[in-house]
């Protein structure tokens, strides 16, 4: 992969955005910025690196500016990817959060923009890969690697699905990242919430996915983060929140009646 269309005809950018970010990038200078690019690739660095990029590229309202610089240093990290022997079906699978999340923003506003600058660097510094239905982030904050694990909101949450998921990342953690082949790996999500319990029934998929963890700590949760994942905006008052689903309406009941949802921090089972 060596240009941004064909990049993103690979992790299925929609078309109409696909074209507007090819024709910024066929006459946009990249030279004046491209150290605060270089920062993309560094965890202490890149919140720095996309602030200095966005006061360069002035007003961009749908964020597609942004989103053509994000994908140009997507070219780097596949080059990356292909000097560790990674396959491109890693990469496509990882970097298709950038159509995810557009296609995310059009189901909620309806329209296509970018709004995640500040979460994909992640996947641009090669630190989170998708791997089957799950996203792996190697972190080692405390000295000692361990991996966060990450839902993509069209994840198959099917146990079976998450199983082929996690047994194919230890492999290939083991292979290409042997400092995180056995590495502890937890969660933080409103997923794992108690609560859901009572709201859910005991076939859910949701409730399938707990079950693979040690549930260590519970808070409350940002509202806005489950109110995203569940109802695709967050700034909906709640008596407006859709109905269209099941989990959609016991939320709404829940959210209504004076509920709050904890986030809770869970770690895979042992043998997992």
């Amino acid at each position: 992969m060596k240009t941004i269309e064909e990049l993103c005809k690979k992790i299925e950018i929609p078309e109409e955005v696909a074209a507007q970010v090819a024709a910024f990038d066929a006459c946009f200078d990249y030279k004046p910025i491209e150290p605060s690019m270089e920062k993309i690739f560094l965890r202490n660095a890149w919140d720095e690196g996309c602030r200095e990029i966005k006061a360069y590229l002035g007003e961009d309202r749908e964020g597609l500016k942004i989103l053509a610089c994000m994908l140009r240093c997507a070219l780097k990290t596949w080059k990356n990817y292909e000097q560790r022997g990674i396959s491109e079906q890693i990469f496509v699978d990882t970097m298709k959060c950038f159509s995810r999340f557009m296609n995310e923003h059009k189901e909620g506003y309806g329209n296509y923009a970018f709004d995640r600058e500040w979460w994909t660097p992640r996947q641009i510094a090669g630190e989170i890969m998708r791997i089957g239905e799950l996203e792996y982030e190697m972190y080692s904050e405390t000295g000692g690697g361990q991996m966060k694990l990450h839902i993509p909101s069209d994840a198959d949450l099917t146990r079976d699905s998450l199983l082929e998921s996690l047994d194919r990342a230890r492999g290939f953690f083991r292979e290409k990242y042997p400092a995180y082949g056995s590495a502890k790996v937890c969660c933080e999500s409103w997923l794992l919430s108690p609560t859901l319990k009572k709201l859910l029934p005991a076939s859910s998929r949701i409730l399938g996915f707990q079950e693979l963890f040690e549930i260590e700590t519970v808070g409350i949760a940002q509202n806005s983060e489950f109110i995203t994942w569940v109802f695709k905006r967050p700034d909906i008052p709640l008596k407006d929140l859709p109905e269209n689903t099941s989990l959609q309406r016991e939320m709404k009941k829940f959210l209504l009646s004076g509920g709050q949802l904890e986030d809770a921090v869970g770690t895979l089972k042992q043998g997992l």
